[in-house]
């Protein structure tokens, strides 16, 4: 085993932990507030280019409503929760309008599609 098998990766780390928050609706600002740490640390934890305390990923998890092994194992609880994480990172760059637009074609295409499979 290579020594470089052992490296943590802190993009990544960074990365589930920005997917993580943002299958909760949350901000970077809020997740902030919730952790007592600064938005501008998150950000950069997320990004890969701090890493934390043991103590200060725990955290994170914990308000987020995950675990360590979720963290740096790469899985989720929620099946589902890999879809609503690439959900919320397309509505990023949405409007209001736009998102408000968005969740009443989903609503429509939802009733189509229950009415069309008999649910």
């Amino acid at each position: 085993m290579e020594m470089d098998e052992h490296k943590v990766n802190w993009r990544t780390i960074g990365n589930r932990i920005a997917d993580m928050r943002l299958s909760r609706g949350l901000t970077q600002l809020q997740l902030a507030e919730l952790t007592g740490l600064s938005r501008v640390y998150i950000g950069y934890i997320e990004q890969g280019k701090r890493c934390g305390t043991i103590l200060t990923y725990l955290d994170i998890v914990s308000v987020l409503g995950y675990s360590l092994n979720d963290l740096v194992g790469g899985s989720y609880p929620d099946p589902d929760m890999q879809l609503l994480s690439e959900l919320n990172l397309a509505l990023m760059d949405c409007s209001g309008d736009e998102k408000e637009t968005i969740l009443r074609i989903f609503r429509e295409m939802l009733k189509l599609i229950r009415r069309y499979h008999g649910g």
